[in-house]
């Protein structure tokens, strides 16, 4: 497949957007208290090909967090990041759209809170909680 510039510039840029986000996730959860570990996947898609991005697991009292980045290559988006609890399951969904990150259901639904400090925190202790 032969990879055009345009696409290429739009996984670099979506790379560093995932890499600030990880870098502000990370403060935040060591500001708790909660471990945090890297560590990276490969992604593939359509028009870029394979490439490598990281990955993040929070280790919280109730349970753990998995962020996991989907792609940059997203209808109606500027890239995904899905947020996956254990044990509960549940999933949230990040999407970047004008430049900001949006929360959003797996249905796709807005997340009653904007993306912040305080509504990551939230949003950790609801992921992970089992009742």
């Amino acid at each position: 497949m032969v990879k055009n510039a345009n696409w290429i510039d739009k996984r670099d840029k979506w790379l560093l957007n995932v890499k600030d986000l990880f870098d502000t996730i990370r403060m935040w959860s060591e500001s708790q208290g909660w471990s945090v570990h890297e560590d990276e996947k490969t992604i593939s898609e359509d028009h870029i090909g394979s490439y490598k991005a990281p990955t993040l697991v929070i280790q919280c009292p109730s349970g753990r967090i998995h962020i996991d980045p989907i792609g940059c290559n997203i209808i109606g988006a500027h890239g995904r990041v899905d947020i996956l609890s254990f044990p509960s399951l549940n999933r949230l969904l990040l999407i970047r759209i004008n430049g900001d990150w949006k929360i959003k259901t797996e249905s796709r639904m807005d997340w009653p809170r904007a993306w912040s400090h305080e509504a990551f925190i939230d949003l950790v202790n609801s992921l992970t909680s089992v009742v």
